[in-house]
């Protein structure tokens, strides 16, 4: 378990361990949710949740700007090469 503290305007630092852990890392969208006591952060699942990166995707049809998303998931949770 991970303690993070709420700064100016409701932000919240996700633990190194965390982010590692599940993937996030900058300039990732996720859904928010109260679930009774509880906030609840998670990845997007499916296209009602999704928001196409804007770097990207901007002037792109919808399923260019969807494949592009995919192959920068993709892309995020490859391992590192060895160097």
């Amino acid at each position: 378990m991970s303690t993070a503290r709420i700064y100016k305007k409701g932000q919240v630092t996700i633990p190194k361990a965390i982010r590692e852990m599940t993937g996030i890392d900058v300039g990732d969208r996720v859904v928010v949710e109260a679930r009774n006591d509880e906030i609840v952060m998670r990845h997007p699942r499916g296209v009602l949740e999704f928001e196409p990166p804007h770097s990207r995707s901007d002037g792109l049809p919808w399923p260019d700007a969807r494949r592009a998303a995919r192959e920068d998931r993709v892309a995020g949770q490859r391992p590192a090469d060895h160097e």
